[in-house]
């Protein structure tokens, strides 16, 4: 019998997230406690990989979101991304709670790794961050940390660097996510580049099921990755999940602006907040779609006005102390507008 929706009902991701939340109670599982403070740090990996005798990588982790839920759902924009996400982690929390309550079922077979196409400063790494802690507290992920390379991690000095690079790194991300940024430039047009290597080593490691506690996102530009994927068919299946990251519009900018402004107490006088919006559309305006930064640019406006409120507010006294965190039409700079790029060539 198909039941019929009532309004009064819970939407999918109250009914996700109280679904998540009733397996953690069910059943015990090794991962984090909410709050961060009460974290075992020496679970996380230190994010250093040795290549030979005299060379190391340094790599960034980025630990679990507390809150991931509530984070997916202050994200602006990214409605298709949030619901893409929700599937994923709703498939893998069955699978789990299938497999707990019948043991002889089959499970539904889930890939967790993905491609964000994007432009920078469109969120790619903050979506990567909250849905390791997703599928961490969704139990696909036994840490549900971050590990953030690139092409330049995989190159080390001496012959089998890239090689040992590419092990350790995977190393590094099991139990979390493993973010490789620009991932298209890991192919290259020289036959001899040692970068060339780094993604067939890496689907061959993704296919021995001992690594199945990781989830891999190749993250870049649209096209260029959209090539890359066209170039390798072994990457088009095993990456089945794609994520498209628009840019953002000039309204969405400003509640980005809105939201960032209030974490640190902040509020925009009349008079500033129509300067501000201004400028920011004017921005957006002119942007070069090749290099505008989106979020990145809204931070970038921001910490010029941050260091120019604290100038003006430092010699003042002010009765009202609220005052002192007032962003007045004085603390915006104008504009400033990367020149254009010249072109080389006809």
């Amino acid at each position: 019998m198909k039941k019929i929706l009532q309004k009064d009902e819970k939407p999918f991701d109250e009914l996700l997230n109280d679904f998540i939340e009733g397996e953690t109670k069910d059943e015990e599982r090794n991962t984090k406690d909410e709050d961060e403070d009460d974290w075992e740090w020496d679970d996380y990996p230190d994010g250093e990989v040795e290549l030979n005798d005299h060379a190391k990588i340094q790599l960034r982790i980025l630990y679990p979101e507390p809150h991931p839920r509530q984070a997916l759902e202050r994200l602006e924009g990214c409605a298709d991304i949030k619901a893409r996400i929700d599937e994923l982690v709703a498939l893998t929390a069955f699978n789990r709670k299938l497999m707990r309550l019948m043991p002889g079922a089959k499970p539904h077979a889930v890939s967790l790794h993905s491609v964000f196409l994007g432009n920078p400063g469109t969120g790619k790494t903050t979506v990567c961050k909250i849905f390791g802690a997703l599928l961490r507290e969704a139990g696909a992920l036994s840490l549900g940390h971050v590990v953030v390379c690139d092409r330049s991690s995989f190159i080390g000095t001496l012959w089998g660097d890239t090689e040992r690079a590419v092990e350790g790194i995977v190393e590094q991300a099991r139990g979390g996510v493993l973010m490789i940024d620009e991932a298209y430039l890991l192919h290259g047009t020289d036959d001899r580049d040692p970068a060339r290597s780094v993604l067939p080593q890496l689907m061959t490691l993704l296919a021995d099921e001992s690594r199945r506690d990781i989830a891999v996102a190749l993250c870049g530009y649209r096209e260029p990755m959209l090539k890359l994927l066209e170039t390798n068919p072994g990457l088009d299946s095993r990456f089945p999940n794609r994520f498209d990251f628009p840019d953002f519009t000039p309204e969405q900018l400003e509640q980005i602006t809105l939201s960032r402004v209030d974490e640190y107490g902040y509020t925009f006088t009349e008079a500033a907040w129509e300067k501000y919006r201004r400028q920011l559309a004017e921005a957006w305006r002119r942007r070069d779609p090749r290099s505008w930064g989106n979020a990145r640019a809204v931070a970038n406006m921001l910490e010029r006005i941050y260091v120019r409120h604290a100038k003006r507010c430092l010699p003042d006294e002010f009765d009202e102390p609220e005052m002192l965190l007032a962003i007045i039409e004085d603390d915006i700079p104008a504009l400033e507008l990367p020149r254009p790029q010249r072109r080389i060539g006809f």
